[in-house]
């Protein structure tokens, strides 16, 4: 947060200010239910893991993904048809609900699903790689790197969340489901 406001505030003042705090209040609004869809998962998965069900695990990790991804395309479809509505919660202003298009990554539900799944599969570390990954590795760096290759510097401070999310989601399914496969072949062996 202090990355984007100051980025902001030099860029483009105080409306960009407003603007990235509506959108960060909006964002975590929407994730509150992914968070709870992947976290009430988890004793699930952990168990089924444990007593060696595998194909349980898979069933419970394949209605949680669905689950995510739905909702998630859900939301990201509710922002693109009408993008100032949930900003327009916020303030009545015009010139601040104008900066506040909202264009969810609907690929965040793979990443929440993918994410919380390591931990119930006993790989903590990687999940906190995978968190570190999106909001210190990539979206820091992105919100100062951005704005040098960019005309427009707020919408490059603005596009940093997005590519940041993007990275991470791809890195993360990719991870996931090569531990996943191992998952598989060592309990079959």
């Amino acid at each position: 947060v202090l990355c984007f406001n100051s980025s902001l505030l030099k860029y483009g003042g105080d409306l960009a200010v407003g603007a990235m705090t509506i959108l960060s209040s909006v964002m975590q609004f929407s994730m509150l239910p992914l968070q709870g869809l992947t976290q009430g998962a988890q004793p699930i998965i952990s168990f089924n893991y444990g007593a060696g069900n595998i194909d349980r695990v898979k069933k419970a990790f394949h209605l949680l993904l669905a689950s995510c991804l739905v909702y998630a395309t859900e939301r990201w479809a509710l922002c693109m048809l009408f993008p100032q509505m949930l900003g327009s919660i916020f303030t009545r202003v015009k010139a601040l609900t104008q900066h506040t298009d909202i264009a969810a990554v609907f690929l965040m539900g793979a990443q929440l699903a993918c994410q919380q799944t390591f931990i119930a599969l006993g790989n903590a570390k990687i999940s906190t790689f995978l968190a570190l990954l999106r909001k210190i590795i990539l979206l820091i760096p992105l919100i100062y790197i951005l704005p040098n290759f960019i005309e427009n510097k707020v919408f490059a401070v603005f596009v940093a969340e997005p590519i940041a999310d993007t990275i991470s989601v791809l890195v993360t399914i990719t991870l996931f489901f090569r531990f996943f496969r191992a998952v598989e072949h060592e309990q079959i062996h």
